[in-house]
């Protein structure tokens, strides 16, 4: 692989966002630009500070995932250094892919071109500064370590130059590494401590940068007309330091960009919607980061994920888990007692500060494109209080999981399954709180029980478009003894749609006959007298919303397929035996692949399913005619 020539290497933790900025306006400003890649390393940083960063200059952002070395570090030194210290290890690594690599700290002023650098460490490999203050190695250790010359002069590691002719840089980062952990107990200045250890071991002929032209401290009122960079090492600070802020105005000037940059980005959040993602989440976390990366990763960024922490044994490790990223947009809460599923979604939408709520499950994953593809048909239809999105099953099976988009079309199928894949959907908040619709804890189904209540209040709506992936897994694959709970709560939440819209009694038959979790005709021996009852009950539902007229008549009787319901074409014994030995058989195979838990929040698969089967059936009578 052929090398690049130039990286610009930069190491920092989220605080010093601001430093970074200051140092990358400087860059941009007084040089033309040299170098192929700029490299920043980071514990964490969002997506808005990373976009503004990239548009002062572009940046490669590599995170710098916790490592075992730092582990042994003594808390206090890491406290006074941070571990950004010990990401300049790193550039050894990086004379893999580049000729030369640069490193520089982020607490300097860059006033002038600073490409000169190049013309170092062209014959050794390395190139640093030696200590202004004529301190010697041994003030890097709070012991002696007799096996180096401990009185060397002491190289700075402020800046770096290195370049592919370092023989064994290809060992070093590893070596640095492992010296660490050896010596982490007397290190005083650490990561220099080891750089000036290992100068020693591989016996490096360093080349010195110019201290006052690249390095020159503030304090240097001689150099300063000069320098190139001004390094603000010790304790006073550009951004601390009174004095210091006056005598180089220039590095306010910088800082104003850099916050009016932020304030632009910050004006143009909050003109944009902001989205409450809710999820709750019980016991289990295996694959909760990637959940909370799907949404923290959306390419609609004005977003807060609220997570309702279920009271359970495992509640502090997935806190622990969700504080490891270090995200203001990340809402924790944590219930102080178990109150179940549907409480807890309460919880959240109570807490939410959005124009729209977001439900997310803490084990499937959303597409980047979801927010922003939901919010912008919700703005553009007002009258919409839900949109779902389609789906695509992952992990065990993988299959697509259709939806209907039409809004009366939803409102007549809402009376036997759910209109929406729960985890898909967005919500006005505006409407959900203004008909004071919430999760009702008595309901096994409860996203279905709420659309049963929402479809009197407001549209429905989806968009036809795979926008989330639903994880199959084992956990998630059987209702097991759930199953009996699940179908009694489907029922009744059907039965009492029925009465309230239709004002329909309807009996266990015929509310069993219509619903749409399973197909009882798959199993059925009285065939023929079962599809005469649901003709009979479909003719009463489309007599009885004649008085009513809630549904749209036309889309109810589509749905309902009662055109199809006559005695002559059910009786065909040809068609009946092709259907229960060929058709059906794999319909149930398929089926017994999804389990009712995911039927029930999905049924739209089997609403498709049947719609095909009965298409096919018609085809064959058809042609038996």
């Amino acid at each position: 692989m052929k090398k690049k020539n130039v990286a610009l290497v930069f190491g920092i933790t989220s605080n010093y966002v601001f430093a970074l900025a200051n140092t990358l306006i400087g860059l941009v400003k007084h040089n033309k630009k040299f170098w192929d890649d700029i490299i920043v390393y980071y514990d964490t940083m969002n997506d808005n500070d990373k976009e503004n960063l990239n548009s002062i200059t572009k940046c490669t952002f590599i995170k710098f995932s916790e490592k075992e070395y730092l582990k042994t570090i003594p808390q206090e030194t890491l406290m006074k250094y941070s571990e950004a210290c010990f990401y300049r290890y790193e550039c050894f690594n990086l004379l893999k892919e580049y000729k030369n690599v640069i490193w520089n700290d982020v607490d300097i002023l860059i006033k002038d071109d600073i490409s000169g650098l190049l013309d170092y460490a062209q014959e050794t490999g390395f190139a640093a500064t030696v200590s202004s203050t004529g301190f010697n190695n041994e003030a890097n250790f709070f012991k002696l370590i007799m096996e180096y010359n401990m009185y060397a002069p002491l190289y700075n590691s402020g800046i770096l130059v290195l370049n592919e002719k370092l023989k064994r840089y290809e060992e070093m980062c590893d070596w640095c590494i492992n010296k660490t952990v050896e010596y982490s107990s007397i290190l005083r200045w650490p990561d220099q401590g080891i750089l000036n250890l290992l100068i020693q071991e591989f016996d490096i002929k360093v080349d010195l940068i110019d201290i006052n032209k690249y390095c020159c401290h503030p304090s240097l009122d001689a150099f300063i007309p000069t320098a190139s960079i001004i390094h603000a090492y010790g304790d006073a600070k550009f951004w601390s330091d009174i004095n210091l802020n006056k005598k180089f105005p220039e590095w306010e000037e910088n800082n104003s960009r850099w916050l009016a940059l932020s304030k632009e980005k910050a004006i143009k959040l909050k003109e944009e919607p902001l989205v409450s993602c809710i999820m709750s989440t019980y016991n289990r976390y295996d694959h909760l980061k990637e959940s909370v990366d799907s949404i923290l990763n959306q390419t609609y960024k004005n977003i807060e994920l609220i997570v309702v922490l279920e009271k359970c044994e495992n509640q502090l490790k997935i806190e622990k888990i969700l504080k490891e990223y270090n995200d203001a947009r990340i809402k924790i809460i944590k219930n102080k007692e178990k109150l179940g599923f549907p409480l807890s979604l309460n919880v959240g939408i109570d807490a939410a500060k959005g124009k729209y709520l977001a439900r997310m499950d803490d084990d499937d994953i959303s597409l980047p494109e979801r927010f922003i593809k939901q919010v912008k048909f919700l703005e553009e239809n007002p009258d919409v209080g839900i949109c779902g999105t389609n789906a695509v099953f992952f992990g065990k099976y993988n299959s697509e999981i259709g939806v209907k988009t039409n809004a009366e079309e939803l409102k007549v199928i809402t009376l036997y399954r759910t209109p929406f894949i729960h985890p898909t959907v967005m919500m006005n908040a505006d409407l959900i709180n203004k008909y004071n619709l919430r999760y009702d804890k008595d309901y096994f189904t409860e996203d279905y029980e709420l659309w049963s209540r929402a479809v009197s209040c407001f549209k429905f709506a989806n968009i036809n478009e795979i926008l989330l992936k639903y994880r199959c897994g084992d956990d998630n694959l059987t209702s097991g003894s759930n199953e009996t709970k699940i179908h009694t709560s489907h029922k009744r939440i059907m039965k009492n749609q029925f009465k309230k819209y239709l004002d329909l009694d309807l009996n266990e038959n015929e509310i069993e006959i219509l619903q749409g979790r399973k197909n009882n005709f798959e199993v059925c021996f009285n065939f023929d007298e079962s599809i005469k009852l649901k003709k009979t009950v479909s003719e009463k539902i489309i007599e009885a919303n004649k008085k009513k007229e809630f549904y749209d008549p036309q889309m109810l009787e589509d749905v309902f397929y009662v055109s199809q319901f006559n005695d002559a074409y059910y009786k065909t014994s040809i068609i009946k035996k092709v259907v229960k030995t060929m058709i059906r058989p794999v319909y149930g195979r398929l089926m017994a692949k999804v389990d009712h838990r995911i039927m029930q929040s999905s049924n739209s698969i089997r609403g498709e399913l049947n719609y095909r089967i009965e298409k096919l059936e018609k085809e064959l009578k058809g042609k038996n005619d």
